[in-house]
């Protein structure tokens, strides 16, 4: 019996030391988190910094791209050292057809970081204002983790912002568990508070979080991790990561996404569709919906292979090559029977009734003039050199004269210009007209 106690207290000591430990080592790690706060951050996307006033803080964003181009959002995914930089291997490359913005969420990167009630309607909020004020036309929204579903949010309530989204592994869209309410509990406890978030913002701990969204831990780069260490020891850089671990920016927009009338590309990495079991229900996606699949590839894919997630994005934009491209009503001839009709044989009457009079002509000399006239101008026009065109190539990962250049318009009408790269004969499109 006297062993049996001896042992009990023994264990009972052991416990409470190593209890005792943990504390302590937590302690020291959240010593350590404020005195390295803050550290030097800044942005290192090409483009313009420029800051959004919104009435809830300054957001910051960077533009890059033509301003007469079509107008491509980039959402970040929030998260623990989370920011625009995420988005960095995608930027310069869509910036060649597109008008790119890249903000940083409130709370995240070089925003206002404001001790205040984050949640999923602060960013939808958000993304609404930032259309309207900044943006100003129908934009493509890109995105990542719960950005998702607040793009899919804006998109259903105010379809007349977003022309089409464009979702990067969107597992969020389809994950229905809701988070237990004893972690948003716990994170009303300050000190509580204050020792996680100091635990889960370590190199090691924030290493861990990246390698789980890759395939391979050696797809992750130490300047990552370096860089998502600063942005998450920024002042108040806590408050938006403890909201999301509290389950407070999760919304659940299945319903929404169901009814989105807007084209939607989906993006996935195959090894993060393989974990997600709920994409076998058909009925849960849009109809609109176009899914491409990149093997070897984890959920953040445009980490791991931008170059084509790129390629994805341009080849959905651009028209396929079936499809006529121009303006029909000026090419067509009036009368001519539609595609796949098979044109009748028209009687006598019918012709005599379709015949026009023509006037007889006195002088033919005119005419024939006017014809060689149109033929020397054909010739010439055939002789004039194709301006050259530089487009970035994703394959050469520069910018490359294009070749084989034509003059197309996408599927809602914009001007745009098809070819390929002269280097290595990838396909290369881009946004705008041939300016000679």
């Amino acid at each position: 019996m006297k062993r049996t106690v001896g042992r009990f207290v023994r264990g009972i000591g052991v416990v409470g030391f190593s209890v005792l430990g943990m504390v302590l080592v937590a302690v020291l790690v959240a010593l350590r988190h404020i005195m390295e706060t803050p550290q030097p951050l800044e942005s290192y996307l090409p483009g313009l910094a420029q800051i959004y006033r919104w009435r809830r803080g300054h957001i910051f964003y960077k533009v890059d791209g033509d301003e007469g181009a079509s107008p491509l959002v980039l959402l970040h995914a929030p998260g623990i050292g989370a920011s625009s930089h995420e988005m960095r291997h995608l930027v310069e490359p869509l910036a060649q057809q597109f008008r790119v913005y890249a903000p940083d969420l409130p709370g995240f990167g070089l925003s206002d970081r404001p001790h205040m009630d984050y949640s999923a309607e602060t960013y939808i909020t958000l993304l609404e204002s930032f259309l309207r004020d900044v943006v100003g036309q129908p934009a493509t929204l890109l995105a990542s983790g719960l950005s998702n579903n607040y793009a899919v949010a804006v998109a259903q309530c105010h379809p007349t912002l977003v022309e089409r989204l464009v979702l990067i592994s969107p597992s969020s869209l389809f994950q229905r568990e809701q988070s237990p309410a004893i972690r948003s509990d716990l994170m009303r406890v300050p000190f509580l508070a204050t020792l996680l978030y100091s635990l889960v913002s370590t190199h090691l701990a924030l290493r861990y979080r990246a390698s789980r969204q890759r395939t391979a831990a050696s797809n992750v780069q130490a300047a990552d991790i370096d860089y998502l260490y600063a942005a998450s020891h920024q002042f108040g850089a806590e408050h938006a990561p403890l909201a999301l671990m509290a389950g407070k920016l999760e919304t659940d927009v299945s319903a929404q996404f169901a009814s989105v009338q807007q084209p939607v590309l989906m993006i996935w990495g195959a090894q993060a569709l393989n974990k997600l079991r709920a994409l076998t229900d058909q009925h849960e996606l849009s109809t609109h919906t176009k899914i491409e699949l990149i093997k070897d590839a984890g959920a953040a894919i445009h980490e791991e292979y931008p170059a084509s997630v790129v390629s994805n994005v341009l080849e959905w934009f651009a028209p396929s090559s079936g499809e006529e491209i121009g303006e029909k009503a000026e090419t067509s001839v009036p009368g001519a029977p539609e595609t796949g009709t098979v044109p009748q044989p028209l009687s006598g009457e019918a012709i005599a009734a379709k015949a026009e009079p023509v006037e007889a002509v006195e002088d033919t000399a005119q005419p024939v003039e006017q014809a060689a006239q149109t033929q020397i101008e054909a010739r010439e026009q055939e002789q004039r050199p194709v301006p050259t065109v530089e487009v970035y190539c994703v394959k050469c990962k520069k910018k490359t004269p294009m070749q084989d250049v034509e003059e197309v318009k996408t599927k809602n009408g914009k001007p745009a210009i098809r070819g390929k790269c002269s280097i290595c004969g990838t396909g290369q499109f881009r946004m705008g007209r041939l300016v000679p």
